[in-house]
């Protein structure tokens, strides 16, 4: 985030400036907790349900792809963080927002 920006600007811009698109923030889902990936610091994965506005296309030159997945994502040889995987995921599952 950048001085002064909340969580919700930050990820509208971020949307913006990574996928040339607009969003609307729908809700927060919530803060996640998880193991970070190469070391053993813990990360809060703060998620939130939005719509997109546009056709998402990468226009920042550190991502190289982005892709909707679906419940065969694992048969696809898609690897997600644990903190998608065991939390977001699940709890999605859970809330209705995913018809998995």
């Amino acid at each position: 985030m950048e001085m002064g920006e909340t969580e919700e600007r930050a990820l509208i811009r971020e949307t913006r400036e990574e996928l040339d698109c607009d969003a609307t923030i729908i809700r927060k889902l919530g803060d996640f907790r998880a193991k970070a990936v190469f070391d053993d610091a813990e990360l809060i994965l703060s998620t939130y349900l939005m719509a997109l506005h546009g056709t998402p296309v990468i226009s920042d030159p550190e991502l190289e792809e982005f892709r909707f997945i679906d419940k065969n994502y694992e048969r696809q040889g898609i690897l997600l963080p644990a903190s998608i995987k065991d939390h977001v995921l699940p709890y999605c599952i859970k809330e209705g927002l995913l018809q998995w």
